[in-house]
């Protein structure tokens, strides 16, 4: 019995030692396994190449509407903000003094010319004379410089009615365009034109609309090799370099246009040179004084695109990120093109045949180990924009 109790505390550090030791061997380091990521090869397929530039948007014509003559504004003859067509009345100046200024001009022309005519008929009897010798040749004279002074005094008569025509119909003031019409900036009973030709309104053609951008000096000889007769006098449409615009709102450029004038000679201070496009403007989403941003297309080549969120911007560049055979990251910097709707054109620094990281990029880290599931990048509508003409290379 004692040597049993003596045993006892011997067996049972033998019982925790062997307790532990099998505790230990179930206790196991576990790796979690790499992160999934979705990986996809570039899209490979036709892309036009653009040049992009910034503009204004101005109106196809653009007209000030202002007194001629000084008078009191009788009456305004359109509702603000309304359209109106070429030669319709705008407003009307009291035309009473200006009336009163003809009749009295037509009176002086009726006794001018009836002088002239006592003048004449005294030449015509002064001949007669002068050749029988009854008056002397210096009698004659006198009467023929008294029939030109005669006849210069009809001509100034004459000039001055027509003046005071020519006044009386600047009391009605109509469009010289057809388009929409500003606001009255002079209300009626005030009095215009008396110093300064008063504005009295302005017109807005807008029915297309012209959009000026600057060119650089390397952007507008691409432009003239891709489109050779495109500083012609009047190219046809098909010579015409196809332009698209985008408003600030937009996304895409839905406006088609055509580039339709350059200026004859590059600004030697900036070294660009100013280019206009005209668009149409049915819809009258393009208002006079809008910023926007311009494309035209200057050749076709075979593009590699991935999806915009692939491509990450960092110290050194633009770059993305693909998973070699051993599944391993590796960051590849690019050198990007255009956007064409949610995918970004790689231009260089990218193989046709690389996995790009397409989705759960923020789980992918340079020299780390991942799973990686493939997935065809699909095309998207906005990536199939209107393609440039062929170059005829």
């Amino acid at each position: 019995m004692n040597f049993v109790i003596r045993l006892f505390p011997v067996v049972m550090v033998l019982f925790c030692l062997i307790l532990a030791g099998g505790c230990a061997s179930k206790t196991e380091t576990r790796t979690p396994p790499p992160p999934e990521v979705i990986v996809s090869q570039p899209l490979k397929q036709e892309v036009t190449q653009f040049l992009e530039f910034t503009g204004t948007t101005a109106a196809l014509e653009f007209v000030e509407v202002r007194a001629r003559v000084e008078g009191w504004l009788e009456s305004v003859r359109f509702e603000p903000g309304s359209e109106v067509k070429k030669r319709d009345l705008l407003f009307v100046i009291d035309p009473r003094p200006f009336q009163a200024k003809v009749d009295q001009s037509e009176a002086a022309l009726k006794g001018r010319q009836a002088d002239f005519q006592l003048k004449q008929a005294n030449l015509k009897r002064a001949q007669q004379l002068v050749a029988t010798g009854s008056i002397s040749q210096l009698q004659y004279d006198v009467q023929s410089a008294e029939e030109s002074v005669g006849a210069s005094q009809v001509g100034i008569a004459q000039a001055d009615l027509e003046k005071a025509k020519l006044d009386l119909a600047y009391t009605q003031l109509t469009a010289p365009i057809s388009g929409r019409v500003s606001r009255n900036y002079v209300d009626m009973g005030n009095l215009v034109g008396a110093g300064e030709k008063t504005l009295l309104t302005e017109i807005v053609n807008d029915s297309s609309v012209y959009v000026y951008f600057d060119v650089s000096e390397r952007n507008l000889l691409m432009l003239m090799r891709m489109y050779p007769n495109i500083q012609d006098e009047k190219p046809s449409d098909r010579e015409k370099a196809p332009a698209y615009l985008q408003l600030a709102d937009e996304t895409g450029y839905p406006h088609e246009g055509k580039i339709d004038f350059f200026e004859p000679r590059i600004d030697s201070s900036t070294g660009t040179l100013k280019v206009r496009a005209i668009f149409s403007n049915e819809k009258g989403l393009l208002v006079p004084g809008l910023f926007g941003r311009v494309r035209v297309p200057i050749q076709r080549k075979e593009g590699l695109l991935v999806p915009e969120v692939a491509v990450g911007i960092g110290q050194a560049g633009r770059y993305v990120l693909v998973v070699n055979k051993d599944h391993i990251v590796e960051q590849r910097l690019v050198k990007t093109g255009q956007l064409e709707g949610t995918l970004r054109v790689i231009d260089e620094g990218l193989a046709e045949d690389e996995l790009v990281v397409v989705n759960a990029i923020q789980r992918a880290r340079p020299g780390a180990k991942v799973t990686p599931t493939e997935s065809a990048i699909s095309k998207t509508p906005q990536a199939t924009e209107k393609a440039a003409p062929s170059s005829g290379k």
